[in-house]
């Protein structure tokens, strides 16, 4: 939600950056937002334990929201920029913090221009990799969640676990490889120019596409044969698509303008 500084915080400018760092970190150990994970993870807190990790949380959330003023009346969700695929992974974790207002106007002018620039086809090389690695960690989640299913089914007598159509699916399920870790998509690039393909980067999208299908088949056939609690779909996985606008984007990109005029910052409320 929107937020003003107070003339009170302006004093000790350090004091309220360190305040929403910790914040934000507390607020990602305690589970509350869309975690990404971009290449280097949040620093872990020195806390442990939920309820110590919580009320350390509540209290830097009472001592942050003491140095803002908040305008409750409007709010937009962060996963409109923290959870989508047509930004970077470092770009949608930084968004799951409270910007302070010289921080969200950069970070508005940088949204748009990205934004504008991949609807406009560009960043082509960089998006690629970054669609491999999303998916290659997207079917690494779904594959896990199959194989723990297949598993669950080990210890069941049930008729419909001794029918040899189903027998096949599980085997089909446990014999799969290990889905194939594609790197990092890498610094996003500057500037149009700075985009350029990496050794190796067709390779792995190729790897990822042939293991995405392998997976696709093996979830299909087990759902086949196995009762609604154990079927497994898998997601849709990204695909490519050049120049499709995002309503979802646009209208937060009206509804941030006046915020960043108004020379507010945005409050992560959880």
């Amino acid at each position: 939600m929107p937020a003003a500084v107070r003339d009170v915080a302006r004093r000790d400018p350090g004091e309220l950056v360190r305040l929403t760092r910790a914040h934000a970190r507390l607020a990602h150990a305690l589970g509350s937002t869309l975690r990404t994970d971009p290449p280097e993870e949040t620093s872990p807190p020195e806390e442990t334990g939920h309820d110590a990790i919580l009320a350390r949380w509540r209290e830097l959330d009472e001592r942050l929201c003491s140095l803002l003023v908040l305008d409750q009346d409007r709010s937009h969700r962060v996963g409109v920029i923290g959870g989508n695929p047509v930004f970077p992974p470092e770009w949608r974790q930084a968004a799951w913090a409270t910007l302070l207002p010289d921080e969200l106007a950069g970070w508005a002018v940088r949204w748009r221009r990205w934004y504008a620039e991949t609807m406009a086809g560009g960043f082509r090389h960089y998006r690629d990799r970054l669609r491999t690695w999303d998916t290659s960690r997207l079917l690494a989640e779904t594959q896990e969640d199959l194989l723990t299913t297949a598993q669950t089914t080990l210890d069941r007598t049930n008729a419909w676990t001794r029918r040899p159509a189903f027998v096949e699916a599980r085997h089909r399920v446990f014999a799969l490889p290990a889905p194939p870790t594609a790197p990092s998509p890498g610094p996003p690039p500057l500037t149009v120019e700075d985009d350029r393909a990496e050794p190796g980067q067709r390779e792995h999208r190729e790897a990822v596409t042939r293991h995405g299908e392998l997976l696709d088949q093996a979830a299909r056939a087990f759902s086949r044969v196995v009762p609604g609690a154990f079927k497994r779909h898998p997601p849709a996985l990204p695909v490519a698509e050049e120049g499709v606008r995002d309503p979802w984007v646009e209208e937060f990109f009206d509804w941030l303008d006046p915020v960043v005029r108004a020379g507010q910052g945005l409050y992560l409320w959880i």
